[in-house]
Formats: C-alpha cells, structure tokens, sequence
C-alpha cells in the first residue's frame, strides 16, 4: 500500500447497455459507475486492491449509504470524467466523494456520497480499521470544510461552483 493524492481521477466511456431510450445514463448506473470508478482508482494510485485485501479476508466494506444527485445527463457514448476523494473516515466507516464531469471537467454531471462501514464477514457487525489503514485514511482524507451532515448543501455548492452546470 502507498500513499497517493488526495483526490483521485478516472475516466470511462457511458456505454449503451447502461443507458436509458433517450441515450443517458440510466440513473441506477451511475452508482455503478462511482464504485467502479473509486475501486479501480484505489488500485491505481495506491496499490491497495480492495476485493484482495488480506490473504483471508475477515472483515471488507459494505455500502450503507448511497446519495446521489443528478445535475446535467451523461449520454451515450460520452467519455466522463470522475474523481473520489475520503472526506471522512472514523474507526469503522468511510464517507467517500465523487463527482461525475464531462471529459473536460467543465460541466458537473452528478455528486455521489458513498458511506462504508467495515464489517467483520463472521458476524455481519460493524469491525474496528486496522491502524495501517487509519494511518491511510488520515493521510488522504480531505477536510476542507464540507459538511458531511449536509449533502443538499454540497450539491448547492457544486451547482454554483466554478463548473458548470446547465440551468435546471
């Protein structure tokens, strides 16, 4: 395991089996795409490849909890840009972020927060992190002062932001 930058980036292309008749992505994909998306991104800046992690693992993340707000279509064929970054991390759960863009990252598509919470595979109950991976995830989390208590207040924000996005 190494440790990388804070906010971690990829990009992939919205394929048709994904999408809905009007050619856009299909909304329960795009949680798909934001697992896939920071999976493959762990293993990519960090070295650390989750479904691997242990010889014989005991305890892995769940998802607990899925928000998601849609801010502009990602269609057909488009090559999107997502980025996820750790915004909290306590001895059991993480909070992860991710922001869907057009190649370009000019346009925000969508604001993903994934909650995990660490469980022990025996007895299905909340585990305690490993002090490597606390050290980890104290090293990567960024703490610029998003509420972590407020996603509506964050997809303002967003929509507000610097990027982007289309009048709704």
């Amino acid at each position: 395991m190494k440790f990388g930058p804070n906010i971690l980036k990829s990009t992939t292309t919205v394929r048709f089996q994904d999408c809905d008749p009007f050619g856009h992505l299909n909304n329960a994909r795009y949680i798909d795409y934001f697992l896939n998306a920071r999976q493959d991104q762990v293993a990519s800046y960090y070295d650390f490849e989750i479904m691997k992690f242990g010889a014989q693992p005991t305890e892995s993340w769940l998802v607990s909890k899925t928000q998601i707000g849609y801010l502009a279509p990602a269609a057909l064929m488009e090559v999107v840009s997502i980025q996820t970054r750790l915004i909290h991390a306590t001895e059991s759960q993480l909070l992860v972020e991710g922001i869907m863009m057009d190649q370009a990252e000019q346009r925000i598509k969508s604001l993903c927060w994934m909650e995990f919470t660490y469980v022990s595979l025996r007895t299905g109950k909340p585990a305690t992190h490993p002090e490597a991976l606390m050290q980890l995830f104290n090293t990567v989390r960024v703490s610029d002062g998003v509420n972590i208590n407020d996603f509506n207040s964050r997809l303002a924000e967003l929509r507000t932001s610097r990027v982007k996005t289309p009048a709704v």
